[in-house]
């Protein structure tokens, strides 16, 4: 090596050391916070509209708040030790439901405001939702508000001739404050009409053997050719869409070389129902929001009081775009706390809100979340008071750490399972996804792995829900499965080909996967290979449908066995397994519109035994929830949702 190279090769070195030592003594440098908690690994997102799961979900609790919001509510059961948990007023002070169940209008308070001062409004709702549901910002949760009309096919984006619809052109602003950000909600100039036509060029001709990834993508660039033709209606000065006004007759399509267009026709992003004009929600003043459903949702409070159809700021989302409006110097929210600081593989800091409008005086100045996956690490850190509250205790010890005052633990509307891609064989064939099903011992995973009281699961739906019957589970059974088996071309397992097991990094999810990994191979002579992906990419896997069998969990989002059973319908942005069934799409869309409470149970009833029979998904067990949190902090109580509010939280006096 050239001195002049070794030189320059040992500055860079001094260099990098120096940096290191300079980002170790900055985290050195920070003060803890008053609670700590660990959360798991780093979350993907803490956008409302773009989270999934736990880890994400607990600190958008604590950042943003809905219309209502998850409260306890009377007294622990005396049997359970549950608390129970109600939606109460949030944003909105109150609330009416029409005589029909159809309607519901929510008067927002006057002291409800953003971080940056502005007051919270009914239009900031409207404009959220209607965010949440477009198609680009790729919400996994859009089905929660399929009861509002126009919502489901403006989340689809179909549309067909004779439709309302509105037309995004191609001047979107300029993504800031740089290019890598993904603005996708702000939009650009928008028309509306009334769709005439929809021209479309020859439909292109697919080979046999083109795989389904090359198949969607060919037809989504064949949809993209298509050509609308809209009458478009003029607006009067408060922005509302004269309909039956004078109209002009154009052009759009999304790819200008389309063979369907010609010199007169526009370039536009897309053109789809025009679902905030027409009167889905309505926006009579800035503190008055009216939602309209097709169908009375008993559970609906309890969606208005869950993160996707929490509001977020619209001059900030447009203002930095998305992601980069969640960064902690742009970021404006709404609930008890703001955010800090957030580092990478290390932490978030949230900082209380004194202008929140139930402050807690007494309640926590900072929080910080824990980006932190050993099990062992937090509780070391829990028993030297560096944490206060572990959310994930080692496996290995919760015989010995259950007997602790500190260990809280209560039944939960929950379920642990293992989604199978049925796109993908052996998978593909429902005697096999039967056959797994019926080869695991859920029984030795619930007594001899997490041994903190699941109830292992059969069916999908957990048990405790008022009027509900589960459907008849599968049977465990290993000369059952061994029969299914061969009867779908493999017996004794000769044959079919090895399955990879995805997990995301978890000592628990780990020490499962081994477990059904031993027991399948033992059971049926089935051979999965373990594969486990930090949280992100995980999802992104999953979402993508780019696996064989992938470990999940599903906590209630409102207490109705529909909670656990509309994510498997037909393209459900939850589903992620190819599984569709018309007869069970259109169970869960006539329980939908069942009045009488008894007739809806059986209805979904009927839904989750097709399930069962063809099993899409392995259930695993019902989970209970599992914390330690230290014996001075007053208010954290078990509740069925594992929810906590972190505002209510304070240590004892």
């Amino acid at each position: 090596m050239p001195p002049e190279v070794r030189r320059a090769f040992l500055i860079v070195a001094c260099l990098v050391v120096v940096a290191a030592v300079a980002w170790a003594s900055l985290f050195d440098a920070t003060p803890p916070a008053d609670f700590s908690l660990q959360n798991g690994s780093d979350p993907k997102t803490i956008d409302p509209a773009r989270a999934t799961g736990n880890i994400e979900s607990r600190i958008i609790f604590a950042l943003f708040e809905g219309l209502l919001t998850m409260m306890p509510e009377g007294d622990p059961d005396p049997v359970t030790g549950l608390q129970p948990m109600s939606p109460q007023p949030g944003v909105a002070e109150s609330y009416e439901i029409s005589n029909d169940g159809r309607t519901y209008t929510f008067h927002l308070r006057e002291n409800a405001t953003w971080t940056d001062g502005t007051p919270v409004t009914s239009h900031d709702f409207a404009w959220s939702w209607q965010r949440m549901l477009h198609p680009e910002t790729a919400c996994e949760y859009t089905f929660q508000l399929y009861a509002v009309p126009f919502a489901e096919q403006y989340a689809s984006g179909l549309v067909e001739v004779g439709d309302r619809v509105e037309v995004e052109l191609w001047d979107r602003p300029l993504d800031t404050p740089t290019e890598s950000s993904q603005q996708n909600f702000p939009r650009g100039t928008m028309l509306y009409g009334t769709l005439r036509e929809i021209v479309k060029p020859p439909e292109p001709e697919l080979a046999d053997d083109l795989g389904d990834e090359e198949r969607e993508n060919a037809m989504l660039d064949w949809q993209q050719q298509w050509v609308y033709r809209v009458d478009v209606a003029k607006e009067d000065s408060d922005g509302n869409v004269l309909w039956d006004g004078e109209v002009q007759s154009q052009t759009f399509t999304v790819d200008l070389d389309s063979a369907a267009a010609d010199e007169n026709t526009q370039r536009c992003h897309a053109v789809m129902v025009a679902f905030g004009k027409l009167g889905s929600l309505e926006t009579p003043d800035d503190r008055t929001f009216v939602v309209h459903l097709k169908d009375a949702v008993p559970y609906f409070p309890n969606l208005a009081a869950y993160y996707p159809l929490f509001a977020v700021n619209r001059k900030c989302v447009e203002t930095y775009g998305s992601p980069l409006w969640t960064k902690a110097e742009n970021i404006v929210t709404n609930g008890p706390f703001k955010l800090g600081f957030r580092r990478l593989r290390d932490r978030l800091r949230l900082v209380k809100n004194e202008d929140y409008h139930a402050v807690n005086p007494n309640g926590f100045d900072t929080v910080d979340f824990l980006s932190m996956e050993g099990q062992n690490t937090a509780l070391n850190m829990y028993e030297t008071g560096q944490i206060q509250w572990v959310t994930d205790p080692p496996t290995a010890l919760l015989e010995e750490l259950k007997t602790r005052d500190d260990f809280i633990t209560a039944p939960q509307l929950s379920v642990y399972f293992y989604r199978l891609n049925v796109a993908r064989k052996p998978l593909d064939d429902p005697r096999i996804r039967r056959a797994i099903a019926k080869a695991i011992n859920r029984v030795q995973i619930v007594e001899q792995v997490t041994k903190s009281g699941q109830i292992p699961a059969y069916t999908n739906v957990p048990p405790g829900l008022a009027l509900y019957e589960s459907a008849v589970g599968i049977n465990p059974d290993i000369e059952e499965a061994k029969q299914l088996l061969a009867e779908a071309g493999y017996p004794g397992g000769r044959g079919i080909p090895k399955m990879t097991l995805l997990y995301n990094t978890s000592e628990g999810h780990r020490a499962i996967a081994e477990v059904i990994q031993q027991q399948l191979l033992n059971n049926l002579n089935v051979k999965i290979e373990l594969q486990n992906m930090e949280w992100g990419s995980f999802l992104d896997k999953t979402q993508q449908k780019d696996y064989d069998i992938a470990r999940a969990g599903w906590i209630a989002d409102y207490p109705d066995p529909n909670t656990f059973l509309d994510m498997w319908v037909t393209d459900g942005p939850q589903n992620s397994t190819n599984w569709s069934n018309k007869e069970y799409d259109q169970l869960i869309a006539d329980s939908a519109r069942e009045s009488d409470p008894v007739k809806r149970m059986k209805l979904l009833q009927r839904a989750e035994q097709i399930w069962v029979d063809e099993m899409p998904v392995i259930p695993i067990y019902f989970y209970t929830s599992i914390n330690m949190v230290k014996p001075n902090v007053k208010g954290f109580f078990p509740t069925a949702q594992d929810l906590h509010p972190l505002h209510l939280l304070e240590y004892r006096k």
